[in-house]
């Protein structure tokens, strides 16, 4: 049975809401490339950040946006948790590889070596 979590939202405010947040977003970036010649990149740029924030503020307060951020928060919790190799741990690991990839392809080299000198005494060459 699928339970869904209530938040008192009609589904047409939320979808109302991610329209809005999509048309500012939609027209901001129409925005930074109309007034390509009439603003210095710059104050384009800061308005363009300033835009996206507003859309993105206005999305959260949807409920698919309230999860998606939800989710954005939980995902860089995870990440913090990683715990990354050090320098010789990353020198140590790329040798093996490049050590490993070497002997196999000169196993390969090797195998594929035999098998065309068998084929070569089969057929006469």
């Amino acid at each position: 049975m699928k339970s869904k979590v209530e938040t008192g939202k009609p589904p047409i405010v939320n979808t109302l809401l991610l329209v809005v947040a999509t048309v500012l977003l939609i027209a901001g970036v129409a925005a930074y490339y109309w007034y390509q010649d009439l603003a210095i990149t710059p104050i384009r740029v800061v308005g363009l950040i300033v835009v996206a924030v507003l859309a993105s503020f206005i999305a959260a307060q949807a409920d698919t946006g309230a999860a998606f951020f939800r989710f954005l928060k939980e995902a860089d919790i995870e990440r913090r948790k990683v715990v990354w190799p050090t320098h010789q741990e990353t020198l140590q690991t790329a040798l093996m590889v490049l050590i490993v990839t070497i002997l196999i392809s000169l196993f390969l080299a090797g195998i594929d070596w035999m098998l065309g000198a068998i084929v070569r005494s089969l057929v006469g060459g």
